[in-house]
């Protein structure tokens, strides 16, 4: 005998894997604030952020959005579209 809830669990999508958030690049640039001027490093793909907060500022990269984040290479800005897995954050 299937159950309602087993027939709707049968149904449903598979969740897709959640992880920390990360630099989806081959590198990732990371800034002591929201524009290119301030870049100080590059992080190599698949390194772990956590997101902190995002801003709105200088147009890079196909978009303004810079998010804040905690990196084991330090705090500092990433542009947008080079981090995969965005959390909701809010504004900084």
């Amino acid at each position: 005998m299937v159950t309602a809830a087993a027939a709707v669990l049968v149904g449903a999508p598979t969740a897709s894997a959640y992880g920390p958030s990360y630099c989806n690049s081959s590198t990732c640039d990371l800034s002591v604030s929201p524009s290119t001027g301030g870049i100080y490093f590059e992080m190599p793909r698949y390194t772990a952020v956590s997101m902190i907060c995002w801003t709105d500022n200088q147009w890079y990269d196909g978009t303004n959005r810079w998010f804040k984040v905690n990196t084991v290479y330090g705090q500092g800005y990433m542009i947008a579209n080079q981090v995969s897995n965005q959390t909701r954050v809010g504004h900084c």
